[in-house]
């Protein structure tokens, strides 16, 4: 199969030749394929937006240059997805979302190309964490107002990024903690899950297909989470409770499932053993039947040794292939 076929098959609950896999980031290519990213000088708000954490000693282009930053950062990322053996290409770190899709389609065709969703209510940032808070609580009404302009933005981005060539969106917008919900729940059933829906139909009108991005202990909320339909669920959060085999057996009729290898501890600090027994049990638990995508339970973030990276990679594709064998 390749790899857009694959990962359909997944995400229609099926099983394909081998385990689909993808990362929501990756951000050192220098370590695969010998580029990195790199800054536009005059975005500076985007670069302070995207950059601020990881890519701060990113080579720095000036306007002079003439140099096309989405399209320079698009194929290292295409570059980067093919050699580790992804099947999924996530649009990320260009500030042309659309020039970036319509790209990836020219020089990726065989891979399913994936966009990004935003604008339902999840952990406010810590500077706004407190305001946001109280706004919602003493103004849902004016909440609610506002949650609607947003959301009809993001139903049209939605919509553009379908038509220039996406069929996957995710939305990446964490709802829990480790210890589990972060607001009430009837904040989730009022004033976050209604207005996910609403981005999910969206997508599903267009015929693209919908995976929610999750930290944290879902489990008080992810029957009202499925409900909303979406289509597959990242990253079953081991660090905080989240069990792979429990979710696919209670969801694998409804949603693919999406992980769960934990990138705070073993793909940051295991041994490459330690990365391949985890990914195998991982495979043991969610692969049967299909509808699984193996991946860390995050993304392949700047701690993370880029040995485990590869490690992990190479272990789905050793042990990922269907029909399943015992290990």
């Amino acid at each position: 199969m390749q790899p857009r076929e694959r990962a359909i098959c997944a995400l229609e609950l099926e099983e394909p030749d081998r385990v689909p896999m993808f990362e929501l980031e990756f951000q050192y290519p220098e370590a695969v394929i010998g580029k990195k990213f790199v800054v536009s000088q005059e975005q500076d708000d985007w670069t302070k937006k995207v950059f601020q954490d990881f890519l701060k000693e990113a080579p720095i282009t000036k306007q002079q240059q003439r140099f096309d930053v989405t399209e320079y950062n698009t194929l290292v990322l295409a570059e980067t997805c093919m050699k580790m053996g992804y099947d999924v290409i996530r649009v990320t770190f260009v500030p042309d979302q659309i020039k970036a899709i319509r790209l990836l389609k020219k020089v990726a065709p065989d891979y399913l190309i994936a966009g990004s969703a935003g604008g339902t209510l999840g952990i406010p940032e810590g500077k706004n964490m407190a305001s946001t808070v109280q706004y919602v609580f003493t103004k849902p009404a004016e909440f609610k107002r506002q949650m609607d302009a947003m959301i009809k933005a993001s139903v049209e981005n939605i919509k553009e990024q379908a038509d220039a060539g996406v069929e996957l969106v995710f939305d990446c917008t964490d709802y829990c903690l480790k210890e589990g919900p972060f607001y009430p729940l009837w904040v989730y059933r009022d004033l976050i899950f209604p207005y996910l829906k609403k981005l999910v139909d969206a997508a599903h009108s267009k015929g693209v297909f919908f995976v929610k991005h999750t930290d944290g202990n879902i489990w008080p909320i992810i029957n009202d989470l499925v409900a909303t339909g979406i289509d597959a669920l990242h990253s079953v959060d081991p660090s905080a409770g989240m069990r792979l085999a429990e979710v696919k057996q209670r969801f694998c009729d409804k949603i693919a499932v999406c992980g769960n290898v934990d990138a705070a501890t073993t793909m940051a600090y295991g041994t490459p053993l330690q990365v391949v027994e985890e990914a195998k049990q991982c495979i043991r638990d969610a692969a049967p039947g299909g509808g699984f995508f193996l991946t860390t339970s995050n993304c392949i973030y700047k701690g993370v040794p880029p040995t485990n990276a590869i490690i992990l990679s190479e272990t789905g594709q050793k042990y990922g292939r269907y029909p399943l064998k015992n290990f």
